[in-house]
């Protein structure tokens, strides 16, 4: 939404730019990089009525490049509902918690519920 994050400054966009620095790939992708991101946990951070709430989704993420490495990430956004669907919405991204492995006994003690259906 207008006032939220752009796709230059957005988190998820300056975290990608990181990924790829640090993998000495910032002039574009490579056919032996891949990342996969797989939402697992989430929780309500808050809300205020029904049209504005604060989610946060805690993801495994597995990044190869040669070898994989396995870790968790978690993300936060201000979330607005209009017309028909969720936005980003307007202000600054609200703090982002620490990022706990899926499944856990922390993750579960933290608020964090499993996104997945059994």
């Amino acid at each position: 939404m207008p006032g939220g994050p752009t796709t230059t400054s957005w988190s998820g966009v300056r975290a990608v730019e990181r990924l790829l620095d640090g993998a000495g790939l910032s002039g574009g992708g490579s056919t032996h990089f891949a990342v996969v991101l797989t939402p697992l946990m989430g929780l309500i951070k808050g809300s205020v009525g029904p049209d504005f709430v604060v989610p946060c989704v805690d993801f495994e993420i597995d990044v190869t490049l040669q070898r994989t490495a396995r870790g968790a990430v978690a993300d936060c956004q201000r979330m607005v509902w209009q017309t028909d669907r969720w936005l980003i919405g307007p202000g600054a991204e609200p703090f982002t918690p620490p990022s706990v492995w899926p499944g856990t006994d922390v993750a579960f003690s933290v608020g964090y519920r499993d996104l997945r259906h059994e």
